[in-house]
């Protein structure tokens, strides 16, 4: 068994941003050569992500707010309670609308085997 906690949110620019830097805690662990991740991931009014794709599958769960996640195919808005699933290689963008008013917060999972692979695409 592997127990982290992270108990302070901090701010960290990450390449599959779109705009400001992401509001976040997060974990990581690994076993048996797969590596989970999981963050809770905060987008203030306009904020997303690029299109981007994961080596493994990831989850979102929505914790607050109402945002928007959306593959090339489709777009949805999702709210708290929402699972949103990401298959491995599906390329995709998730974050606030432009006319939001409040924060969109998600805890995401990933897992992927070996050090994973995030490909970032263009902005959506």
């Amino acid at each position: 068994m592997d127990v982290t906690n992270s108990a302070e949110k901090h701010e960290w620019d990450h390449q599959v941003q779109v705009t400001a830097a992401l509001l976040s805690e997060s974990v990581e662990s690994e076993f048996d050569g797969n590596t989970v991740q999981s963050a809770e991931v905060t987008f203030r009014p306009g904020e997303r992500t690029k299109f981007h794709t994961h080596a493994g599958v990831q989850v979102l769960y929505v914790t607050e707010g109402e945002g928007i996640v959306a593959t090339r195919d489709k777009e949805r808005e999702v709210s708290q309670g929402d699972l949103i699933v990401f298959p491995s290689g599906e390329e995709h963008w998730h974050g606030n609308t432009e006319d939001a008013t409040s924060s969109f917060s998600h805890v995401y999972f990933l897992a992927e085997s070996g050090d994973g692979e995030l490909t970032v695409l263009e902005s959506p």
